[in-house]
């Protein structure tokens, strides 16, 4: 079993922010997605399309309280990211997973949803 992708959804002017935001900080391209009748976006990453980007309002299927907490990527190099996130003016928290040789950054993408991005040190 492995992930296959993670999917947003929201109103079109804030779905073309997410799209950008991800671009721009996490380096994904933006690729061919298939004719549903919602507009959107799929975002991708090696090659595969790890985010899809739907329009439309928050799911009335969705939980009162989603326990959902963030979603993680891992890269290479932190440091580009972090840049890019300071650069915006975006809040990002970097910090050392104890017993691992692992470092993380943590910040919100522009609809809320904590993102976290590690990277082996």
């Amino acid at each position: 079993m492995q992930l296959d992708h993670f999917n947003i959804t929201a109103p079109q002017d804030q779905l073309l922010r997410v799209r950008d935001f991800y671009i721009k900080v996490l380096g994904l391209i933006e690729g061919e997605r298939p004719n549903f009748k919602n507009n959107g976006f799929w975002l991708y990453g090696n090659g595969k399309p790890i985010v899809h980007l739907m329009e439309g309002e928050v799911s009335e299927k969705q939980p009162a309280k989603p326990y959902l907490d963030h979603v993680a990527f891992h890269t290479d190099d932190l440091q580009p990211i972090k840049e890019q996130l300071d650069s915006m003016g975006i809040a990002c928290e970097q910090m050392d997973v104890p017993g691992r040789n692992l470092r993380q950054l943590v910040f919100f993408d522009p609809v809320g949803i904590k993102v976290e991005v590690n990277a082996l040190v």
